[in-house]
C-alpha cells in the first residue's frame, strides 16, 4: 500500500484498536510535529514487518518499532509507549489536574489492551466496542479514529473535573443530621457520582461561582421536607424536586435559564438541621 508523504504521517493498522487510536490522539494533541498530521492505515500483516520511523513516517502499533508493543513490550500498549515519549520530551501537561487525567486514561487503556481490566458484564456498550466495527476499509478506520478522539477528549474533561473535585473535597463539612451523615461541600466539580464513591447519607453541593445547588441522597430517604423548606425560604428560585425524591435541585447546566437561589451556603446547611 502506498503512503502519502507530503507531510508527517502517523501509520497504524486498519480497524485500529483503542490503544492505537489513543496513541495517535496523544501525539496529535501534544507533539508539535503532529498537529494536523495525516493518519494512514495499513494491513496488520504488513505491519508485522520491521519498519523504521523517520521524519516523514511514524508507526503506531505496527512496524515493531518504538511505538509498537508487539515487539515484546508485555506490559505496555501503543498509547503507553507514546505517553512515555511525550513525558520524556517534556510535552505532557504541566497542570496537575490535567496531567493526572491523562495518566488515568493511559492506565485505563493499557489495562484494557493487556486484558487486565475487570470483566465487563456489558462489554458491548464499552468504548472499545464503539470504535471497532471490524470493517477493513480505510474510510471506516478513519471514522473510528474520529469517534475515538471525540470520546477520549470528553473523558479527559470528566477526569480533570474529578481531579479538581478531589481538591474541593478537602474543604468539605461533615455534620450529623436526622437523615444520617451529612456532607456539605462548595464546588463546581463535585457531582452525585463523586459523592457516591465517597460515602454518606446526604450531600449538599453548592457552586460558589454559579450558585447552583443540589441536595442528594443515595439512601432511601425522602427529601421532600427539604424541598418545601427551601421553597418557603426562597420562593422565587427555581427549586425542583426530582421524581425519585432523592434530589432537590436549583440551577444546573441543563437549565442555564433557571433562577438561582439567594440562600447562602450556611443557610442551606441550616435547612438540613431544621428538618
Amino acid at each position: 500500500m502506498s503512503i502519502i508523504k507530503n507531510m508527517t504521517t502517523l501509520i497504524t493498522h486498519i480497524n485500529p484498536h483503542l490503544d492505537d487510536i489513543a496513541a495517535i490522539w496523544l501525539y496529535k494533541k501534544f507533539h508539535p510535529e503532529f498537529h494536523g498530521c495525516q493518519v494512514e492505515f495499513i494491513s496488520a500483516d504488513e505491519g508485522n514487518k520491521k519498519m523504521e520511523n523517520n521524519e516523514d513516517l511514524v508507526y503506531i502499533g505496527v512496524g515493531r518499532g518504538q511505538f509498537d508493543e508487539h515487539k515484546g513490550d508485555v506490559n505496555d500498549c501503543a498509547m503507553s509507549l507514546v505517553w512515555k515519549d511525550i513525558v520524556e520530551k517534556n510535552l505532557s501537561p504541566q497542570d496537575p489536574a490535567q496531567k493526572k487525567a491523562y495518566e488515568g486514561i493511559v492506565e485505563w487503556v493499557r489495562l484494557d489492551d493487556t486484558g487486565q481490566l475487570p470483566v465487563e458484564h456489558y462489554g458491548e456498550f464499552s468504548v472499545p466496542a464503539f470504535i471497532r466495527i471490524n470493517d477493513n476499509s480505510s474510510q471506516t478506520s478513519t471514522a473510528s479514529l474520529k469517534l475515538g478522539e471525540e470520546i477520549l477528549t470528553r473523558v479527559v474533561t470528566i477526569l480533570v473535573d474529578k481531579a479538581e473535585a478531589e481538591v474541593d473535597w478537602q474543604s468539605r463539612l461533615e455534620l450529623g443530621s436526622k437523615l444520617g451523615k451529612f456532607i456539605a461541600v462548595k464546588s463546581e466539580k463535585v457531582n452525585r457520582t463523586f459523592c457516591q464513591e465517597k460515602g454518606g447519607d446526604l450531600f449538599l453541593m453548592y457552586g460558589p461561582q454559579t450558585h447552583f445547588v443540589q441536595y442528594f441522597t443515595p439512601q432511601e430517604v425522602d427529601l421532600e421536607p427539604i424541598y418545601h423548606t427551601v421553597k418557603e425560604l426562597d420562593p422565587e428560585a427555581s427549586w425542583f424536586l426530582h421524581q425519585s425524591h432523592h434530589m432537590v435541585i436549583c440551577g444546573s447546566g441543563s437549565a442555564p435559564d433557571s433562577k438561582t437561589t439567594k440562600l447562602t451556603f450556611e443557610q442551606l446547611i441550616e435547612v438540613v438541621k431544621s428538618v
